[in-house]
């Protein structure tokens, strides 16, 4: 190690022999009394080695004409412990009478030497057999071996087995845990509930049990009764698990898992209901004709909003006014800076509500909820929402809600019947909600004169 002291043992016979120490390759070492001494009693003593003396030294002398050397090689000492990994699998389990077997690989970086120990409960009464083996490698680090064998394990020598590794001041250990049975076993519970409830279109999801066994048993997963990665791709085992990919509504049922030790004549089953969450959806936002719609002045109407969700969403109807005021201007599809009202049979606002019901049916394979809002009669305009509502989220359709004496929201009126040269009188009525900045185009001759009155805006 750098800064320690190395003393290379090129002791003699008699004291007044000359001896010299040469690298190989390389010049002679010369004694100067402080970084090189020359002791005849231990040889070439270097108080503080550096690492320009690591390599190949030969002491060498001549004796009556003889040559004679003595050669040693340094090196620089590593601690560097790399790895410390006791057996690839985790834990370790066996039958009594069966024999334990641990291998404890270490991985240490060149000139690294190494102590190997074990820690393990019946240390005691010796009841392990040790072997020790070393692969060094030119082109790698160096591979040390601790093989621990128990022959005809009892139930003393389950624990913790531990395998320490020291190299100087470095430290390591690695351990693995030992269980010992006296027969095979499967235990099977639900890790929380045997109903649970998953988002449909959630990349990917893992139903899974509590599972205990010994030794690890045949693992089948059943959907309604059927192997289930027979009847979709998107259905894998993994381990104890069943993994479902891009889950989707069909992927709702009874899922059974079966595990099975035939060796042993074992089995067990364990079922779990899976029920696919769905946000809710508004029909008529798709398939309603868009735009806005008119309704005749004192007319009964019927507003319907069809949902689909899972759970059973919660649905609600909402009144916003239009805003009134005197513009000339249209009023922008019914703008409102008042906060809508949630409405009940009951409510005083806006148009009178007859009724508000609600029935679910089975259509195009799924229950779907109809809720009726009943308008006894149209005097009001404004927007009537339909909210439905789980617990993923919630869906609105607004409904522009137009009321209109005005058929098709645009007319023009002829006050009589036209006779040459008298005045003829023409009235254009437009639903302000939808038109705005009326103009008439007319066609002109040299001989007639039109005026045209202001547009007078009616609440």
């Amino acid at each position: 190690t750098d800064g320690q002291e190395l003393i290379v043992p090129c002791r003699v016979t008699a004291p007044d022999i000359h001896v010299k120490l040469r690298m190989i390759p390389g010049e002679n070492i010369v004694p100067d009394g402080k970084t090189v001494i020359w002791d005849n009693t231990k040889g070439f003593v270097i108080p503080k080695a550096t690492y320009k003396f690591i390599g190949l030294l030969s002491c060498e002398t001549t004796v009556n004409g003889h040559e004679y050397s003595t050669k040693y090689l340094t090196f620089r000492l590593n601690n560097e412990i790399i790895s410390v990994q006791v057996n690839d699998s985790k834990p370790v389990k066996l039958f009594k009478g069966q024999s334990l077997v641990l291998n404890c690989s270490i991985t240490a970086a060149w000139n690294t030497r190494v102590q190997i120990t074990w820690t393990y409960p019946g240390e005691a009464s010796k009841r392990a057999t040790i072997s020790r083996s070393i692969r060094q490698r030119k082109d790698g680090p160096n591979l040390f071996y601790s093989i621990l064998v128990v022959d005809k394990v009892h139930g003393i020598d389950k624990g913790q087995y531990i395998c320490n590794v020291k190299s100087g001041p470095s430290l390591k250990s690695d351990s693995v845990t030992v269980f010992i049975y006296d027969k095979a076993f499967i235990t099977l519970q639900h890790r929380q509930k045997n109903m649970l409830d998953v988002m449909s279109g959630k990349k990917s999801y893992r139903l899974s049990m509590k599972v205990k066994a010994f030794p690890t048993p045949e693992v089948v997963w059943l959907k309604d009764g059927l192997p289930a990665a027979e009847m979709c791709a998107r259905y894998k085992t993994k381990g104890f698990s069943l993994i479902i990919k891009h889950v989707a509504e069909e992927d709702a049922g009874n899922y059974t898992i079966m595990l099975s030790t035939r060796q042993w004549n074992l089995q067990k089953n364990l079922t779990i209901t899976l029920r696919i969450n769905v946000k809710p959806q508004i029909y008529e936002k798709v398939s309603s004709i868009p735009g806005p719609t008119l309704y005749q002045l004192g007319t009964k109407q019927i507003l319907t909003c069809i949902v689909y969700g899972i759970p059973q969403p919660v649905i609600k109807w909402t009144w916003q006014p239009c805003q009134q005021n005197h513009s000339r201007t249209r009023y922008d599809f019914c703008s409102s800076s008042e906060n809508p009202q949630v409405l009940t049979t009951e409510s005083a606002t806006g148009n009178r509500i007859q009724s508000i019901t609600q029935r679910t049916a089975l259509i195009e394979g799924k229950n779907k909820t109809a809720s009726i809002l009943v308008v006894a009669e149209s005097r009001t305009s404004g927007t009537y929402s339909c909210i439905a509502s789980n617990k993923l989220g919630n869906d609105k359709r607004d409904i522009s809600y137009f009321v209109t004496d005005i058929p098709n929201g645009l007319s023009i009126n002829l006050k009589k019947a036209p006779v040459e040269g008298q005045t003829l009188v023409l009235s254009c009525l437009a639903n302000k909600y939808l038109y705005k900045d009326l103009t008439w185009l007319l066609p002109r001759t040299a001989n007639n004169q039109t005026r045209i009155r202001k547009a007078i805006v009616k609440e």
